[in-house]
């Protein structure tokens, strides 16, 4: 069934490049007529596969030679993304004209007016990559009846997806970002690693993660990329070295409030085993004192809220990372990012730090989260 998927996917991927780039040599050959068709379908067989073989090759080529494949791949496939769209709403345009108008023929400079798209596209690029490095603290403050020892604040930063895209440097800015909020305690949740455990350790991410200064603790749930992983046995290692204490199915109590971290969803998929219930994990728990789940994925909140938990913490959404996947993510989520308050119940969803594949992002920022949970006067 597995290998019947990856064939189907294959399939699409393949005719849909096919037919993009169909189109797009014979708008740009009317503009450059020069233009060899040997050349073109070569530079569009070796983008259209790059991120691809970039993970297949990455254990024989040099640091700097993944980089520079994973990133034409990726921006790649976020120049194709908004070509079909750009070519979807030209279709619609021409058909609406044939209806409209007898014996319509399309103007030739319409060919021309590709120039104006393309550049659009460029700029869009542009702008979604400089928005994606520019990241934002998110601050959010929550009052509670129950006991806590003293105002708590909490960092939260979700999907950085270290690996060969997001390296070094975005990752000592966000130590350095995470260090200035003078946090009481630090959470990852979900994706710090993008799909490969091995760079993670390669690169020495943890030495630099070891340098988080937090009052009581840095804490970290998994996610569906550390599935993708396929190795949590080291992730918990990596993690363990680096100064994380991973939380999988398992209750912490730190400074008086107690920090559930929840395996996340897609574990079934792939360990066969499913992840334990809310309810199970909260059964023994002092309900007097505040609880904190992180989840990856924020889903299942009723069943959360309804188990007496007072605050979680999520990601995985990216906020849909470039327009219009936003509008998706609004719609299969409860929220895909922000705050959402339930009577007791509060739930933070962060749209992430990093990025997956396309290093942008258009109409969603880059963010960590600051919480600030404190006693009701």
């Amino acid at each position: 069934m597995v290998i019947f998927f990856i064939l189907i996917t294959i399939a699409i991927y393949g005719l849909g490049n096919y037919y993009l780039g169909f189109r797009m040599f014979r708008n740009i050959k009317k503009i450059m007529p020069f233009l060899s068709a040997k050349f073109y379908w070569g530079v569009i067989i070796f983008l259209s596969l790059s991120f691809i073989t970039e993970r297949f090759l990455r254990k024989y080529l040099s640091k700097n030679l993944n980089y520079i494949i994973s990133l034409l791949g990726s921006y790649y496939i976020a120049v194709l993304f908004y070509v079909m769209i750009a070519f979807f709403l030209v279709d619609i345009l021409r058909f609406s004209l044939k209806i409209l108008i007898k014996g319509y023929k399309t103007p030739t400079v319409l060919a021309y007016a590709n120039i104006f798209v393309a550049a659009l596209i460029i700029l869009l690029i542009i702008v979604g990559t400089i928005n994606a490095l520019n990241t934002k603290v998110s601050e959010y403050k929550i009052t509670t009846d129950k006991r806590i020892a003293e105002d708590l604040n909490i960092v939260m930063v979700s999907d950085i997806h270290l690996g060969t895209i997001i390296t070094e440097r975005r990752l000592n800015k966000l130590v350095n970002l995470i260090n200035s909020q003078s946090p009481d305690i630090v959470i990852f949740a979900g994706d710090l690693i993008d799909d490969d455990i091995d760079i993670f350790e390669k690169r020495r991410y943890g030495e630099v993660l070891k340098n988080i200064k937090s009052k009581y603790g840095v804490y970290a749930v998994l996610g569906n990329h550390e599935y993708i992983s396929r190795d949590i046995d080291k992730v918990q290692r990596c993690y363990s070295e680096a100064g994380i204490e991973l939380l999988i199915d398992d209750v912490k109590e730190v400074n008086g409030v107690y920090l559930v971290g929840r395996d996340d969803q897609s574990s079934a998929r792939f360990n066969g085993k499913d992840r334990r219930s809310i309810k199970d994990l909260l059964w023994d728990l002092d309900n007097n004192k505040f609880i904190i789940v992180v989840d990856h994925q924020p889903k299942n909140i009723k069943e959360v809220k309804e188990a007496g938990v007072d605050l979680q913490l999520s990601g995985h959404t990216h906020k849909g990372q470039f327009f219009p996947v936003n509008y998706i993510t609004g719609k299969i989520y409860d929220i895909d990012h922000g705050i959402m308050k339930n009577g007791n119940f509060t739930l933070v969803v962060s749209s992430g730090y990093g990025t997956w594949g396309p290093p942008i992002r258009i109409a969603t920022v880059s963010e960590i989260v600051k919480i600030r949970v404190s006693k009701n006067k």
